[in-house]
């Protein structure tokens, strides 16, 4: 028996999720999606629903509700009601609402950490992502690094904005995705583009996305004047702020990276991931970097309250030690 192929997806459809991205806040109508695929609204319903079983206001509906779970995990400082602002919805009892129903448990049990929430995300994440390559596993790369070490490889950078080539893959994300890159760098040789530095787009977060809505672009930077072949996609990566962690190791340890810098140094950082852009590989020279697309977060007056007791606690400390 022949093994199947796997289908890339469709871009013209692709590009209506993007469209979903980048405005996950605004009231987006079934034509704003049908404008940017160039098909009616009719067409472009009928076949979103048939190449993803859901119709596109159900698969918005769920996008926000994942990227909305995505801030509360990585984002414990930023209000839930902001949190329900930013992805979309009305009010912060709709947002809960909604939330409970697609979830089975409450903004409040994610944030909090209760056990339904955290065996939900385990669930999602399953058995490649975050996870290190065969030659890490078990070694001693393959630990949670401390603040201090994450913190002295982040470099924070304002990127301008940049036109990007793409080719797509929707699936879970893993060490496999490296093909992808491959063959993306072989078909750019091949209409004249190459370059020092190739990109990886994670569109979605693994702890809050199933692996079938996973989407990951193998991308490269191109010129304004470039006319790019229809197989491939284009992306405007807007200008803004990123969080830089440089690592020079193997390919393989990017999944304890990724850990480390979702885990260890995001949420006590101050600031916040921008739902809006995706976060970036970047593949240099044998070197990666690994990178986040930054909204300002809640400041240091601002979390005053909740930090004050235990710096009180820290000064009693020493003072009795004296």
């Amino acid at each position: 028996m022949m093994k199947e192929t796997k289908q890339p997806p469709c871009l013209r459809l692709e590009k209506a999720i993007d469209r979903m991205v980048r405005g996950l806040a605004a009231p987006l109508q079934l034509a704003d999606l049908a404008d940017v695929t160039h098909y009616s609204p009719w067409h472009l319903a009928h076949r979103f629903q048939s190449a993803y079983g859901d119709s596109p206001q159900a698969f918005l509906w769920q996008l926000r509700l994942e990227v909305a779970a995505s801030l509360l995990q990585w984002s414990p400082y930023l209000p839930i009601g902001q949190v329900a602002d930013l992805v979309g919805f009305s009010s912060p009892a709709t947002f809960s609402r909604a939330f409970s129903r697609s979830f089975g448990f409450t903004p409040s049990d994610l944030r909090a950490g209760r056990a339904v929430a955290i065996g939900w995300m385990a669930n999602n994440l399953g058995e490649m992502s975050y996870r290190p390559g065969p030659s890490i596993a078990g070694s001693k790369i393959d630990r949670v690094w401390s603040w201090d070490e994450v913190e002295s490889c982040i470099t924070l950078a304002d990127w301008p904005a940049e036109r990007m080539a793409y080719q797509r893959e929707v699936g879970d994300y893993g060490v496999h995705l490296d093909t992808l890159r491959i063959n993306f760098q072989q078909q750019c040789l091949q209409v004249g583009l190459n370059a020092d530095r190739w990109f990886g787009l994670v569109w979605s977060d693994p702890a809050t996305t199933p692996a079938g809505r996973r989407r990951y672009d193998a991308a490269v930077t191109i010129p304004k004047a470039f006319k790019l072949p229809r197989h491939l996609g284009e992306y405007q990566r807007p200008a803004g702020r990123w969080a830089v962690f440089s690592h020079v190791g193997e390919y393989a340890d990017i999944g304890p990276r990724w850990r480390d810098l979702m885990l260890v140094w995001l949420p006590f950082s101050g600031w916040m991931l921008d739902p809006q852009r995706p976060r970036v590989e970047s593949y240099y020279d044998g070197s990666y970097d690994l990178c986040l697309p930054l909204l300002p977060g809640r400041s240091i007056q601002d979390r005053l309250p909740e930090i004050l007791p235990e710096l009180l606690k820290l000064v009693t400390t020493v003072v009795i030690d004296k």
